[in-house]
């Protein structure tokens, strides 16, 4: 399909909050303006992307055509969530456990298969990403910061899949700054 024009960005924070001078993330943001008609309200609209592992920068054009009312009004902000799309991708290489044939009844199945993918795909990400700190509650302090550096007051989220579970915690630990949430299939 066609692509979507949007301004793009950067906002670098700590992946760990309690080391703010330490390892930092930049977060990549794209930014899809209201149309310009003279009457855009300051609220932008936040699209939270589903997963596993999906980004909202690439989510987007998949479901755009919801947004044209929005548009008229408020512009869209999509983050990619810390682990994907283009901020700091969690991604393992495809490892199913599966040797040659011969090998195959040496082969771990099941849970030790699983158990040991698990295992070379955190050593795999170790040297660049502290998996600790790729959590809902890390995905909801970075929607804050960037709305914080928006300058936005409120922001209304749009949560698709498991973007309805971050809206609903960004909503609960930010009230203030919500003025709508719409959940579009709950997680």
């Amino acid at each position: 399909g066609s692509g979507i024009e949007a301004q793009c960005t950067t906002l670098s924070v700590a992946e760990n909050p309690a080391q703010p001078a330490g390892r930092r993330i930049a977060l990549h943001i794209a930014w899809i303006p209201a149309d310009d008609n003279g009457q855009t309200q300051p609220d932008p609209v936040f699209m939270l992307a589903g997963g596993p592992r999906q980004a909202a920068t690439e989510s987007y054009p998949q479901v755009a055509p919801a947004f044209a009312d929005v548009l008229k009004k408020r512009g869209v902000i999509l983050v990619d969530q810390r682990g994907t799309g283009q901020s700091n991708p969690l991604a393992c290489p495809d490892d199913d456990d599966k040797g040659n044939a011969a090998d195959a009844a040496t082969q771990p199945t099941g849970a030790d298969a699983a158990r040991r993918a698990a295992q070379r795909c955190r050593d795999a990400l170790s040297p660049r990403a502290d998996l600790r700190f790729y959590t809902t509650t890390d995905a909801v302090r970075d929607l804050e910061a960037v709305r914080e550096a928006l300058g936005a007051a409120t922001i209304n989220l749009v949560g698709i899949s498991y973007g309805t579970r971050v809206a609903q915690q960004y909503a609960m630990r930010h009230p203030h700054s919500t003025r709508t949430l719409v959940l579009d299939s709950v997680a």
